[in-house]
């Protein structure tokens, strides 16, 4: 195990790196978490308990007490090969994949996975990977025939290979409908890749771009990621950021540049010539949000139900290392942007139509159709 001089390190340093990078603070100030209290109290948990696990505990509460506003999040055991695996396949990552496979973690989380086991059998016993079975992610219904068609889809993790064949037979089957209704209400994310390579690509009747602001606090740490995501030319000063009515002061001052970012999707085929809707909730989430925001701004899409969760706009979180234990903590780096300025991980996506209270979007949907 560590000595006691190395978990107060690794927690120090967990606190320094959220401190310099990390943009949600003005988030968290807005909410009225105390942070200052909360580092405080686990920052002392660690020095008054003598154990490894009492440094993954303090870690683990500490994040889950500021809330996890831009995915931030301890990097669990039980997803650490999952998501090694899919960083080491992916050419355009390898600051990612370098993070995990680090000494310090490959050695590391062999010996935290065993660890928590022991101190927490029930909840381990239980732990899932990332992954959902094809069978349980998709659902695809004939509301009516050959007019109203209907495909949920759970998460965009994990089921891309097997959902493919599926996702593509099923949008063949009913592309001279009049509606497609896509159902990502329960869906928290995942891969961009899947929605338009899924969706996008294989219903679009020409090409769609969606273009988004993103602040940036370019410390150190996420300096290299960004590097590599965006180049030495991808970051402007934030002088530079256009003014935006609801542009947070606080969420403008901790930054040190923003991007500007394009995403531009190209049609595989003769696309769809009916009217799609996507159905949404507050569940939406990263890259469901993302697909959200795609939709918003190139009119893919009809957007129904409530508002979403967020943090649609910017790539993969990127980690913070503790240096002793390997701990792997994420965070976004981007603090992406709505067209008004306001935060999309805050508030993100208003429906184009909403849907009244206790009412399924697909109801809202469907009387919309027949109206």
């Amino acid at each position: 195990g560590l000595t006691a001089e190395q978990r107060q390190e690794d927690f120090a340093y967990l606190e320094r790196e959220l401190r310099d990078s990390y943009p949600c603070w003005g988030i968290l100030e807005r909410e009225g978490i105390d942070y200052d209290a909360i580092f405080e109290e686990y920052r002392e948990m660690v020095a008054n308990e003598d154990s490894d696990v009492s440094l993954y505990v303090a870690v683990n509460s500490a994040l889950y007490r500021l809330g996890g506003a831009g995915h931030l999040s301890l990097l669990q055991p039980e997803w650490y090969e999952e998501f090694k695996e899919a960083y080491a396949e992916t050419e355009d990552r390898t600051q990612w994949y370098q993070a995990m496979d680090a000494p310090a973690s490959r050695e590391g989380y062999p010996r935290l996975s065993e660890m928590v086991q022991a101190a927490f059998p029930e909840e381990t016993d239980s732990a899932e990977g990332m992954g959902t079975s094809s069978s349980e992610n998709i659902t695809s219904l004939i509301i009516e025939e050959g007019k109203i068609a209907y495909l949920k889809i759970d998460s965009f993790m994990g089921t891309y290979d097997v959902d493919r064949k599926r996702v593509i037979a099923f949008l063949n089957e009913v592309r001279g409908y009049d509606h497609l209704i896509l159902d990502i209400s329960q869906n928290s994310g995942g891969s961009d890749y899947y929605w338009r390579d899924l969706l996008v690509a294989q219903l679009a009747n020409e090409t769609l771009s969606s273009t988004n602001y993103a602040l940036v606090r370019n410390s150190e740490n996420t300096a290299k990621y960004l590097q590599e995501a965006f180049g030495e030319d991808g970051l402007r000063p934030i002088a530079e950021l256009p003014a935006l009515p609801r542009l947070e002061a606080r969420d403008r001052e901790i930054a040190t540049h923003f991007l500007e970012n394009t995403l531009t999707v190209e049609p595989a085929g003769d696309g769809f010539h009916g009217k799609i809707w996507l159905l949404v909730g507050n569940l939406v989430y990263s890259s469901a949000e993302a697909f959200t925001v795609f939709c918003r701004d190139t009119g893919f899409a009809t957007i129904v139900g409530t508002a979403t969760g967020g943090d649609g706009i910017g790539i993969d979180p990127v980690f913070i290392r503790l240096p002793n234990s390997g701990i792997l903590v994420r965070y976004s780096p981007l603090f992406g942007l709505n067209p008004d300025g306001s935060s999309n991980e805050e508030y993100g996506t208003t429906p184009d139509i909403l849907s009244p209270d206790g009412e399924e979007p697909l109801v809202t949907a469907l009387r919309a159709i027949r109206a």
